[in-house]
C-alpha cells in the first residue's frame, strides 16, 4: 500500500489571503473617470485517468515501490479561481487566483491541496518611462518523473519580478530588470531542500522599422541551495540577440540566439549556444501552424546539477466551428545531464530522449461554459534505464466563467 511520509498540511498563506482581499476591494472600487474593472470568476471540474501516475520503468518497479503492479489511477480536480483587472489611467492592475482540490479514487494519499496566486502592475510614468511589478506564488505537488522522491512531496515557488523601461528615442529602448526566486522542493532524503536565485537583466532594443524588431540582452543569475550536501553556489549568464519580424499579417517570426555560461561549484564549467526560434503561420482562416525550436541550459534540482534541454514543437489548431477547436501537437526533448552532486545521484553523463504527442478537443457549449477532452501519450528512453517509463493521460474538463 502506497503511503506518504511527511505530508505537508495545507494553509493559504497570508499573501494569498490579502492578495484576495486586495483584488476584490480593486473590483468594487466605483469607476473614476477612465476607470475600469473587469472580473472573471471561474470553476473547473477535471476528471482524469492517468496509466502511469509514478512515472514508474514498469509494473515489476511499480509493486516493489507502492505495493502494486498497477500504477494507473483516475483523480477528480477541482478548481475554484478569479482573474481580473482594474485599469485606471495608464496603469493597469492584474490577478489571478485559484485553489485546486486533487481527489484519487486508489492513490488517496496523494490527495492534496494547490494554489496559484499572480499578481501583476502594469506602470506608466509618461510615454518615456514604464515598468512591470509582478509577484508569484504557486503550492505545487513535485512530479514524479524527476525521481528526486518516491512519495508526495509539495514545492513551493515564489517569484518576485520588476521592470523598468525607458524609451530612449522614437528608435530605440532599454529595457532592465531583477527579480529574486526562491523554491522550496524537498527531496527524498533533504526535506529541506531549497534553490534560491537572483538575477539581472539588460536588454536594448531597436524598434525603427515597421515589421521588425531587434536587439540584445544580456541575463545574468546567481544562485545557491539549502540542505544539499556538497552542492556549491553557481552563476549563469547569457547573451541573446533577439528577433521579431512580421513578415506579413498571417505569419510571424521570433527568434532568440546566444550564448550561456555557467560556473557551479562540483560541476564542471558549461558553456553552450542556446536560444529559441518560433514560427507560426495562419494557413487559412480556420488553421493555424506554430513550429518551434529551443535549447536552453537549466538546472536539475534532483541532483543539483544541470542539464542541457534541446526541444523541437509542432502544434496545429484547427477552428472548425465558432464553437469547436481542435488543437494537436507533437513535441521531443532531447536532455543531457551534468554533474552527481548531491550523494547517491546518478546523473553525470545521462541521456534523455522524451517525445510528446497531445490532442486537445474544446467545445464552447456556452459563453460561459467551455468543455474540452484531451490526451496525451508520452515516454522517456534514457542511458540509465532506471528514468525510462511511458504514460498515457486522458480526461475530460468542464470549466465555467461568470463573465
Amino acid at each position: 500500500m502506497f503511503r506518504v511520509a511527511g505530508r505537508v498540511p495545507f494553509r493559504l498563506p497570508s499573501l494569498l489571503l490579502a492578495s484576495l482581499l486586495l483584488a476584490s476591494l480593486l473590483m468594487i472600487l466605483p469607476r473614476v473617470g477612465a476607470a475600469q474593472a473587469l472580473l472573471d470568476p471561474y470553476a473547473s471540474v477535471d476528471v482524469d485517468h492517468d496509466t502511469n501516475v509514478f512515472r514508474v520503468q514498469n509494473s515489476t518497479v511499480s509493486d516493489s515501490l507502492y505495493g502494486t503492479r498497477n500504477p494507473g489511477d483516475t483523480d477528480e480536480k477541482y478548481t475554484v479561481g478569479m482573474s481580473g483587472t482594474y485599469q485606471w489611467s495608464l496603469q493597469k492592475f492584474s490577478e489571478t487566483l485559484e485553489v485546486r482540490r486533487f481527489d484519487y479514487d486508489r492513490f488517496t494519499d496523494l490527495d492534496r491541496y494547490e494554489y496559484l496566486a499572480n499578481l501583476e502592475l502594469d506602470w506608466r510614468l509618461s510615454r518615456l518611462i514604464d515598468g512591470v511589478l509582478q509577484y508569484h506564488d504557486e503550492r505545487v505537488a513535485a512530479s514524479f518523473a524527476n525521481n528526486d522522491s518516491f512519495n508526495l512531496e509539495i514545492d513551493t515557488d515564489r517569484n518576485a519580478t520588476a521592470k523598468v523601461n525607458f524609451e530612449l528615442s522614437p528608435d530605440w529602448r532599454l529595457e532592465t530588470g531583477a527579480n529574486d526566486h526562491v523554491l522550496h522542493a524537498p527531496l527524498q532524503n533533504y526535506s529541506g531542500f531549497v534553490e534560491h536565485e537572483t538575477g539581472t537583466h539588460l536588454g536594448l532594443t531597436y524598434l525603427g522599422f515597421a515589421n521588425l524588431t531587434y536587439g540584445l540582452a544580456v541575463d545574468h543569475i546567481s544562485g545557491d541551495y539549502q540542505d544539499a550536501p556538497d552542492v556549491g553556489p553557481y552563476s549563469q549568464t547569457a547573451a541573446v540577440l533577439k528577433l521579431h519580424y512580421l513578415i506579413s499579417g498571417l505569419t510571424n517570426l521570433n527568434g532568440a540566439v546566444g550564448y550561456t555560461r555557467r560556473d557551479q561549484t562540483g560541476v564542471p564549467n558549461l558553456s553552450e549556444m542556446t536560444g529559441d526560434i518560433s514560427y507560426t503561420r495562419q494557413l487559412t482562416g480556420k488553421t493555424a501552424l506554430v513550429l518551434d525550436l529551443a535549447r536552453g541550459v537549466n538546472g536539475y534540482l534532483a541532483s543539483g546539477g544541470l542539464e542541457v534541454d534541446t526541444t523541437g514543437t509542432v502544434a496545429l489548431t484547427w477552428k472548425a466551428t465558432y464553437k469547436l477547436t481542435v488543437d494537436a501537437r507533437a513535441g521531443y526533448t532531447h536532455s543531457a545531464f551534468l554533474g552527481s552532486v548531491i550523494p547517491g545521484t546518478t546523473t553525470e553523463g545521462r541521456l534523455d530522449h522524451s517525445p510528446v504527442a497531445q490532442l486537445n478537443i474544446i467545445y464552447m457549449a456556452l459563453r460561459q461554459l467551455e468543455i474540452k477532452a484531451f490526451v496525451v501519450s508520452q515516454y522517456r528512453a534514457s542511458t540509465d534505464q532506471v528514468y525510462d517509463y511511458n504514460d498515457t493521460t486522458y480526461g475530460i474538463q468542464a470549466l465555467a466563467h461568470w463573465r
